[in-house]
């Protein structure tokens, strides 16, 4: 009831204050008053919109969601001492060197299939797919691969990975294979997928390329 009140009062000062604009001088005080009115009068209609009890979706209002991020309690997170992660999966990639092609401090290498399995899924990996590495320097390399995995389930995964592989000079220490692969999916039973941050490291298999996989938790 103020509002509406509050409402009309600042409508008819506004139309006193517009009446007064129509003559040739309009002195400093209906000068003020017209603005203030008008600044008003655009605060508190933006506020009624703001502040309606139902947006239509079943969602909070602005206000309460404003409220409740100033006033709820932040819990204190501590700073961690390392990363924690789990197996998520072993990837083993088959690639097709006499599909390769150079140019310039470009490769392109064929991926044509592959396994991965972990606690969680499992399945084998489908053509056509590629890796665009980037020839740095003699010793390093950035990997940009990307391929489709298909689970036991017969459900799809899109997967996608940079990575880099730095060989250091002899006697100062070992190689380092990295990758960080992002997976996207529509299936249901495989959409945590979509929301996990992921690193994996490379291992040893004869005529493939394999990386032990982890979940950062």
């Amino acid at each position: 009831m103020e509002r509406r009140q509050s409402d009309v009062l600042i409508h008819r000062q506004a139309q006193e204050a517009t009446v007064q604009v129509r003559s040739p001088f309009m002195s400093r005080r209906n000068f003020a008053t017209l603005t203030w009115a008008a600044a008003a009068g655009a605060a508190i209609g933006s506020s009624t919109r703001l502040c309606a009890d139902d947006f239509g979706d079943g969602s909070p209002t602005a206000s309460q969601t404003a409220t409740g991020a100033a006033g709820a309690s932040q819990p204190t997170i501590p700073a961690p001492d390392s990363l924690k992660s789990e197996h998520l999966m072993d990837l083993v990639l088959q690639t097709e060197g006499n599909a390769r092609v150079t140019y310039g401090a470009h490769t392109i290498v064929a991926v044509t299939g592959g396994t991965f399995e972990g606690p969680r899924l499992k399945g084998t990996v489908a053509g056509p797919g590629a890796d665009w590495p980037l020839r740095v320097d003699d010793r390093l390399r950035i990997l940009d691969v990307r391929t489709i995995l298909v689970t036991d389930d017969d459900q799809r995964i899109y997967c996608s990975y940079r990575g880099v592989v730095y060989t250091p000079a002899a006697g100062q220490g070992q190689q380092y294979w990295r990758i960080t692969p992002i997976f996207e999916t529509s299936s249901e039973k495989y959409a945590w997928l979509n929301r996990i941050v992921a690193v994996g490291v490379r291992y040893s298999v004869p005529q493939r390329v394999a990386y032990r996989v982890f979940q950062i938790l």
